[in-house]
């Protein structure tokens, strides 16, 4: 749904909203123990487990932003002194490692390239090297568009550590990119709302695995958070999916219940299909992109998100120049990120309802957009031809799914 000025928010999240979920959140706020939220608070975090496709991990659901989720992962499972290895892809990597350090982790920081995704050979080095408690990984880097192969990393993990914990910084990845929980031995993925969940910003959304639940509860050290603690939250998650009211710190009612139509929206489509969506607009959008001789951050095609675009600015073009033009086409878009890379690139998010329902257009609107405002700039563009390449690769507009 556009913004009240008529604006299409396509930034990397927060994105765009289904009316019926905004609906829900404006509306007045029942009591955190009214009979109604407690059901629906409870068939939530049931959906949850469907959502990140696991049959025994542990959903919390926090009022937060989906930066709480690095802070959960680390007051609860890293004790002074241990060590934590943060493969780091970007902006949010050193933003989490710099977390894990506030909690007094040891963290080795496995650097990749600007653009690049994480090296197996090179994870599978350091893990050979020294031991860690932890392992970070980021499955998309917001700040350069790029994509972790999760399940490959994991892997790895496990087979030369298989006492470690891999966890998953997924804030512009799940409920889009494809997350298999339990299939690839993950033991703590955290997201925030506002992104592909579909909801308003305010939310942490993470999963624990039994196997690092067993860690919190033996650790020999206190954990140092009072509200990113998970012994404080597991009995009331545990309570409200078995229907019965208790409190720690009172929930954000209306952006639960926000969550709970947005994951029955997504269970009704199915995963599988939200991430084909996901993966189709992508690779249109991106083609669309090279028509206009746009070229990505990401060093490598095949590891380029799914969830948004890094794009960028042709020569003789710069951002200053650009975004403002998009803009007054009815288009927002955001700017770098990086800071070795900042004003070199913008990026356009194609998560949630813009790739979900593409009758909406969302997807056209932006293409016209950009291709108008670098015509504007002087570059020689033939004007149609993006989107002529955008709809011969989604195959013409999908059937509505939400």
């Amino acid at each position: 749904m556009p913004q009240n000025d008529g604006k299409l928010l396509m930034i990397p999240g927060p994105c765009e909203f289904h009316e019926d979920v905004l609906k829900v959140v404006g509306e007045a706020s029942p009591s955190h123990v009214a009979p109604s939220f407690i059901e629906e608070f409870g068939a939530t975090i049931g959906m949850l487990r469907d959502v990140f496709l696991t049959a025994t991990g542990q959903p919390f659901v926090i009022a937060g932003s989906g930066s709480l989720g690095w802070d959960f992962v680390a007051a609860n499972l890293v004790e002074p002194g241990e060590k934590v290895l943060v493969c780091n892809t970007g902006y949010f990597s050193d933003a989490w490692a710099m977390c894990i350090k506030a909690y007094k982790g040891e963290v080795v920081n496995l650097q990749m390239p600007v653009g690049a995704a994480v090296c197996p050979k090179m994870l599978e080095a350091a893990l050979k090297k020294e031991k860690y408690k932890v392992v970070c990984l980021t499955q998309v880097d917001t700040s350069t568009g790029v994509k972790n192969d999760i399940a490959t990393l994991s892997a790895i993990v496990k087979k030369i550590q298989p006492d470690c914990l891999v966890t998953c910084d997924g804030v512009c990845a799940f409920a889009a990119e494809e997350l298999r929980f339990d299939d690839w031995n993950v033991d703590a993925a955290l997201t925030g709302s506002q992104k592909a969940l579909g909801v308003p910003p305010g939310l942490m959304v993470c999963i624990m695995s039994q196997k690092a639940l067993r860690v919190v509860k033996n650790r020999s050290t206190p954990i140092l958070s009072y509200f990113a603690n998970a012994a404080h939250w597991l009995p009331i998650m545990q309570a409200y999916e078995a229907r019965k009211p208790s409190y720690f710190a009172t929930p954000a009612v209306t952006l639960v219940r926000g969550l709970y139509v947005a994951c029955k929206k997504l269970l009704a489509m199915g995963m599988p299909a939200v991430f084909d969506a996901h993966l189709k607009t992508s690779l249109a959008f991106k083609e669309a992109c090279y028509s206009m001789g746009l070229e990505l951050v990401a060093t490598e095609r095949k590891h380029a998100a799914n969830t948004l675009s890094a794009v960028k600015f042709p020569a003789g073009v710069t951002k200053a120049q650009l975004l403002p033009k998009i803009t007054k086409r009815g288009v927002i878009v955001a700017g770098g990120l990086h800071k070795k890379i900042k004003m070199t690139y913008f990026r356009v998010g194609h998560m949630g309802l813009s790739a979900l329902d593409p009758k909406r257009q969302h997807m056209v609107t932006v293409i016209e957009a950009i291709e108008g405002a670098l015509i504007e700039c002087g570059k020689n563009i033939e004007k149609g031809k993006a989107l002529s390449v955008y709809k011969a690769y989604m195959g013409g507009y999908l059937k509505s799914s939400l």
